[in-house]
């Protein structure tokens, strides 16, 4: 995510269309913004916003184990405020959830079948299950071919441990409704989350799907009843449930980057870059991944032991852009760590080595390793991977994001790593720079599918992605867009797009500043700004 090293000659003009210094009065602002997160120990601990996932889950689990408190008039008058979001999953689970109306076996159907369109090929039938799973404990009736999907053999491929647990309480889940018997397999590995006294990795969403498993288990009374008392000090004042209680070293990193790039006070990225390092390797908790995961690199969030390649990529980035003597132990680490999970095609996963490569992790990979000349074979390998997964119209499979833009602008910054040999590379780049400048509104931004209305990160990924080209004029104009959409405080708004699990977003703040500010960051590195305004 860094500004990359290219020569000055390659830099473009500065676009005509927006004033230097403009930019760098928002990009002040915006880093004045985001510095005031950052806590005495060095982290932004940022709490994840209400979903009504989660909370309509926590609902159904209240009503059917007879729990009576102001905590379920609370959540319960959250999700009546979200009868009428604008977003269609969230209005069905609300309204099902506080009994407003039924949903028949069609549009079930339905929902399901366009949520999947926005979640990589390779999860789309696992993701169905877990869908329909949620419907089932808010009374919708499991379609016949779920029910038989439910009761095949546990799957063996590997993956992590969050999804070995989610197929095991959606199996339960599915179980129950469906009318079968309670796997054993999959009642253990519940329970081994430790249900009865905390959340599990502070993963609130899996938490509630292992309570709603266990709920239909003869037994499991006692451990349904204190998972639910763990689960109440997560509720947030508004009454509604987080996705997960935390996510520091995410937003720590991703923000570490931005102020980086934008200039602020080099005390200030030591303190976040020591804090980030002294977190290297995660939480350490048993592991139920299935094979191997990564390890040795870093995960979301302190209390979470299941390291990312994603995380991992940003740290590393970020460290070696801060220190990379004073950090060079954990540095290491990191990069044995990605090398340890890249796949036998060249590519790298999210978690789990042999698990299917994805062109996104592939691009952070690349760019958290372009530092090290010994790694030049792994990421030649993994540069051949990116390009031979570009689509026909230019971008690639969705991966962590709602936004398209999100995988274009990483793998732009991969290519830029590439040897100036690397043709097949440069195609590809080329074709990243064609289908973002073709796909940008007439107001001048970007929205997170082509035609979709302009929003304030989708926008900033673009501009990312087109600072390594010639024209500036799409700069510009995305420039004098985002600097009208700057709020009072010096932030920026708009919708999120990170999604987890996929493809269900999830909301913190801080994460959208930090791709505007990463922006502001590349255009003012990277454009030649005119002598008159220098």
């Amino acid at each position: 995510m860094k500004v990359q090293d290219v020569p000055r000659a390659a830099a473009p003009r500065w676009p005509a269309e927006v004033d230097p210094e403009h930019v760098r009065a928002a990009a002040a602002r915006l880093v004045a913004h985001v510095s005031d997160r950052v806590a005495a120990d060095g982290a932004i601990h940022e709490r994840c916003r209400s979903r009504v996932l989660e909370s309509a889950l926590a609902l159904a689990l209240m009503t059917r184990t007879g729990v009576t408190s102001p905590a379920r008039d609370r959540v319960r008058a959250y999700l009546k405020a979200h009868r009428d979001s604008p977003e269609k999953l969230d209005r069905v689970l609300a309204t099902l959830a506080t009994g407003g109306s039924t949903v028949g076996a069609d549009l079930a159907g339905r929902l399901t079948e366009g949520l999947l369109g926005a979640a990589p090929g390779f999860i789309s039938a696992r993701r169905r299950l877990m869908v329909h799973a949620v419907l089932s404990v808010l009374g919708c009736p499991v379609p016949d071919d779920i029910a038989a999907a439910a009761g095949a053999p546990a799957p063996d491929d590997p993956t992590h441990s969050w999804s070995v647990v989610q197929q095991a309480a959606v199996t339960l889940i599915l179980a129950r409704a469906s009318g079968a018997g309670t796997d054993p397999g999959a009642l253990s590995t519940l329970l081994a989350t430790g249900p009865a006294t905390g959340v599990w990795e502070g993963y609130v969403l899996m938490h509630l799907l292992t309570l709603h498993g266990l709920a239909g288990v003869p037994g499991q009374e006692a451990t349904v009843r204190g998972g639910v008392q763990a689960l109440l000090h997560h509720q947030h004042d508004d009454g509604g449930f987080p996705f997960v209680a935390e996510m520091d070293h995410w937003c720590s990193a991703t923000s570490g980057l931005g102020l980086a790039a934008a200039g602020a006070p080099p005390a200030l990225l030591d303190a976040m870059a020591r804090t980030l390092a002294a977190h290297h390797g995660g939480a350490v908790l048993p592991s139920l991944s299935r094979g191997t995961p990564i390890t040795g690199g870093w995960s979301i969030a302190p209390g979470v032991a299941l390291n990312d390649v994603d995380s991992t990529s940003c740290v590393l980035e970020f460290l070696q852009l801060i220190d990379p003597v004073t950090f060079g132990s954990a540095i290491r680490g990191g990069v044995a760590a990605l090398l340890a999970v890249q796949g036998a095609d060249g590519g790298f996963p999210t978690y789990v080595a042999g698990a299917v490569s994805e062109p996104c992790m592939t691009a952070a990979a690349v760019n958290a390793l372009a530092p090290h000349p010994a790694t030049a074979a792994a990421r030649a390998r993994a540069l051949t991977f990116l390009a031979g997964s570009q689509l026909p119209d230019g971008g690639f499979e969705p991966g962590w994001s709602r936004s398209r833009l999100h995988t274009l602008f990483r793998a732009r910054l991969a290519a830029q790593t590439a040897d100036p040999g690397d043709l097949r590379t440069a195609r590809m780049a080329a074709r990243i720079e064609r289908t973002v400048r073709e796909t940008q509104n007439a107001d001048g931004g970007w929205g997170m599918q082509p035609g979709d209305p302009s929003d304030d990160i989708s926008t900033a990924y673009a501009v990312i992605a087109l600072c390594y080209g010639t024209e500036s004029q799409p700069v510009g104009r995305a420039l004098s867009w985002l600097l009208a959409r700057q709020d009072a405080d010096g932030g920026f708004s708009g919708p999120p797009d990170m999604v987890g699990p996929r493809p269900f977003a999830y909301h913190l703040p801080a994460l959208t500043d930090a791709p505007v500010l990463l922006a502001f960051g590349h255009v003012l590195s990277r454009a030649a700004v005119p002598h008159h305004v220098m």
